[in-house]
C-alpha cells in the first residue's frame, strides 16, 4: 500500500521521501528512500524528516514489540528460554508533537473485527495520535490481507468512506482525493 500512495504522490507532483525497513517490493529509483533496519532507526529518521513535511502518511506500523535484552553471542538450545518483549515507541504519536501543522494520516489493519469495532479502533488512533484521517481494513477479509494487490479500506475522519474491494492503486487515489479535499 505504501508504494501504490508513493506513486500517487508521485503522480499528483509531490516531493516525497520514503522511509522503509523490510520491503518485498521494487521501489523505482525515482523515488528518494532512506533505508532503516530497526524501529528504533525508523524513529530517528521519521523524526528528522518531519518538520519539513506537509504531510505525513504512516502506511505500516513498526513492530509493536522488541527484545528487552538481546544477546550478543549464540544462545544455548539445550536449556529453556523465556523471551522478553517490551514495547517499541510509537512513531505515529510523535509526529503532531513535533510538526502541530502536518497533516497526518494512520492506517489501521485489524483483524477478524466488526465493522463498527475497526471504526472505533480507527477514531481511538485519531483520539491518540492527532491522526487527521485513517485508513482501516480488516486483513482477515479474502483478497485483503498483507501482501495482496488489493484491499477494502474505511477512510475515517468526522466520516466514514467505504472503499469497496478494488486494487491499491485505485485505493490509492481515493485516499489522496480525500486528502486534497481536506488540506
Amino acid at each position: 500500500m505504501g508504494l501504490a500512495l508513493a506513486r500517487e504522490a508521485y503522480i499528483r507532483g509531490a516531493d516525497l521521501t520514503l522511509v522503509v525497513a523490510n520491503v518485498s517490493v521494487e521501489i523505482p529509483s525515482v523515488f528518494n528512500v532512506v533505508r532503516v533496519e530497526t524501529s528504533n532507526e525508523m524513529n530517528d529518521a521519521v523524526l528528522k524528516l518531519i518538520p519539513f513535511c506537509d504531510i505525513f502518511i504512516s502506511a505500516a506500523a513498526v513492530s509493536d514489540f522488541e527484545f528487552e535484552q538481546k544477546s550478543d553471542k549464540k544462545i544455548d538450545s539445550s536449556s529453556s528460554l523465556f523471551l522478553n518483549l517490551k514495547p517499541t515507541t510509537k512513531i505515529i504519536r510523535q509526529i503532531k508533537k513535533v510538526n502541530p501543522d502536518i497533516f497526518l494520516v494512520g492506517f489501521k489493519a485489524e483483524f477478524n473485527i466488526s465493522r463498527d469495532e475497526i471504526i472505533q479502533c480507527a477514531r481511538r488512533q485519531i483520539e491518540d495520535a492527532g491522526t487527521d484521517l485513517v485508513v482501516a481494513n480488516d486483513i482477515s477479509k479474502e483478497n485483503c490481507h498483507f501482501g495482496s494487490d488489493n484491499n477494502e479500506v474505511l477512510i475515517v475522519d468526522d466520516d466514514v468512506l467505504s472503499i469497496p474491494l478494488a486494487s491499491k492503486r485505485e485505493i490509492a487515489k481515493s485516499i489522496f482525493d480525500v486528502i486534497s479535499k481536506k488540506i
